[in-house]
């Protein structure tokens, strides 16, 4: 996490100050352990580049700092339908094992390192920042607000990667910036998440790269970054490419009512457990009982996360992702509660009613369109001013409609 005046994880461009939990308030708010990391060694491309270079051996670690591996590795915090976002708190040891599997099967599928060209308080680039350097490998650290033009230009003068790891409109993006030859040698494989992958965009790149290089990879932060993933091969025949089978030390169950299991393919509620499970909700006791669950398939103290994601098994063994059982929308990878910017709004002493939904202008390509009811008239950029500072840009910048004015 930032220190006590900075960002929130995973709302950049938001100070932290509005959205500190009611457990800082009473005193009992965890902190991550911080460890410090290699300095930057050479830039180049206007990048940063961290590691590549072997430590020398420092000893063991200082008396007093904790090893348990239940113990909090970081809070993340993720949109609330409320209007209060939940601070997600992930254990060392989920962390742990979703790095372990990084390290295995991405850092080990090429050369070099990765990059990092996201906020690093969006859990989607973990594994890019934090796989290459527990081998050794180098990460190259791009401008958070790196316009996306330059994407291609600046990962290729970098490369060649051992890994990527992208959302679908980063792939798209650089569908218009590379060549093929180029995207076959920039990474040994490219993991695309954050939310649904099109079939159309995904077969592109599975023809280009071959077998297994393009791996979809699904899974929500309470699970730890990642849950299951699926290696593609061209041709795809799926308009929606499924989100494949669990990650090792993960357990992926879709049941129905009563919480017990349909058969394959049936629809149901996507649940995932095992290691990765996080803890809970900082200081949200009762919404963490609500969502975080007893595995009734599993041992003993087993506890499974309820994603509100519809699902069904496939029959090769693979899990298909449907949508949504309530008004969650994934925005650029972000994922957004449609009712947090709808109780921002209705804060507005002018708004009577506001309205919130994801709209899809192309396949993949969902844009928040907020419409409000106004009690009296308003200036121009007044709601915009109004949302400025309570919620993060990628939920904020787009324009309202209001509605014929009312009384």
């Amino acid at each position: 996490m930032e220190g006590r005046r900075g960002l929130h994880p995973a709302r950049p461009g938001v100070p932290g100050r509005p959205y500190r939990d009611d457990a800082r308030r009473r005193g009992r708010h965890p902190r991550a352990e911080r460890h410090r990391v290699h300095r930057p060694v050479r830039r180049r491309g206007h990048g940063r580049r961290l590691g590549g270079r072997r430590r020398r051996d420092r000893g063991p670690a200082p008396a007093g700092v904790p090893s348990e591996p239940d113990r909090l590795a970081y809070a993340i915090y993720t949109s609330g339908s409320t209007g209060r976002p939940k601070g997600v708190v992930v254990s060392h040891r989920g962390l742990a094992n979703h790095l372990g599997w990084a390290v295995r099967e991405l850092v080990g599928a090429g050369t070099g390192g990765g990059a990092v060209f996201s906020s690093v308080a969006f859990d989607l680039v973990v594994p890019n920042l934090w796989a290459p350097l527990l081998t050794g490998r180098p990460v190259v650290l791009l401008p958070q607000d790196l316009d996306l033009s330059e994407l291609g230009e600046r990962l290729l003068a970098h490369g060649p990667y051992a890994f990527l790891k992208l959302t679908p409109g980063h792939l798209e993006v650089l569908s218009h910036q590379v060549s093929d030859e180029q995207a076959r040698d920039l990474a040994g494989v490219i993991v695309v998440a954050g939310e649904a992958l099109q079939g159309e965009l995904a077969s592109r790149w599975a023809e280009v790269l071959g077998a297994g290089r393009l791996i979809n990879e699904y899974g929500p932060t309470e699970a730890s970054v990642g849950t299951s993933v699926l290696p593609l091969t061209w041709p795809l025949a799926a308009e929606v490419v499924p989100i494949g089978r669990p990650l090792p030390g993960m357990v992926m169950r879709v049941l129905g009512g009563g919480m017990r299991r349909v058969p394959a393919g049936a629809v149901g509620e996507l649940y995932v457990g095992g290691t990765g499970v996080a803890r809970g909700y900082i200081g949200r006791a009762a919404l963490t009982a609500e969502t975080f669950l007893p595995d009734p398939y599993g041992p003993p103290g087993a506890r499974i996360y309820r994603t509100g994601d519809l699902a069904r098994w496939l029959a090769d063994g693979t899990v298909e992702f449907l949508g949504r059982a309530d008004d969650q929308v994934k925005i650029r990878g972000y994922r957004v509660e449609t009712g947090e910017i709808q109780a921002v709004l209705l804060g507005h002493p002018a708004v009577r009613a506001a309205f919130v939904t994801g709209r899809e202008h192309a396949p993949g390509d969902v844009r928040l369109a907020a419409y409000v009811v106004l009690d009296e008239a308003v200036e121009a950029g007044a709601l915009a001013r109004h949302r400025t500072g309570k919620l993060p840009d990628y939920m904020a910048r787009r324009r309202s409609r209001s509605s014929t004015r009312c009384r």
